[in-house]
């Protein structure tokens, strides 16, 4: 897996497709809002002003991340009284590490501000969804 993430076509491949995921939901004003993209000036205040947030740990290398990514939009066109955002951790390394995310994708479900479940890796929809359904009753 190592060898695979240091291979530069793979790295220029993943990198060229998570711009076009990131441009097309940013080109959609709709799109760009159903999953804030949060950074450390605005996470603290996003888990706080939502009861219920789930937050999405990726970065740009990450192929499941890729999958993760239409998946966690869908829940939140269907969840819409749940805070849903992404944060690169690349990028934002101090918030990884305040939470302990060591492996990506990484799902932390925030409940009243504070961590109540997480998910790790690329799971399906049904998985985050009953999670989420456990949280919300």
């Amino acid at each position: 897996m190592t060898d695979e993430l240091n291979d530069p076509e793979l790295q220029k491949i993943l990198s060229k497709k998570m711009k076009q995921i990131l441009s097309e939901s940013i080109s959609d004003e709709e799109e760009k809002e159903i999953v804030k993209h949060l950074d450390s000036k605005n996470f603290d205040d996003f888990i706080r002003k939502n009861k219920v947030a789930v937050i999405d740990f990726w970065a740009e290398w990450c192929a499941p991340c890729l999958i993760l990514a239409p998946i966690i939009e869908e829940l939140a066109k269907d969840y819409p009284q749940v805070g849903f955002g992404k944060i690169n951790s690349d990028e934002n390394p101090d918030i990884a590490a305040r939470y302990g995310v060591m492996s990506l994708p990484t799902l932390i479900f925030f409940k009243n501000g504070e961590p109540v479940d997480e998910i790790l890796g690329a799971v399906p929809r049904e998985e985050i969804e009953y999670r989420l359904k456990m949280l919300l009753d």
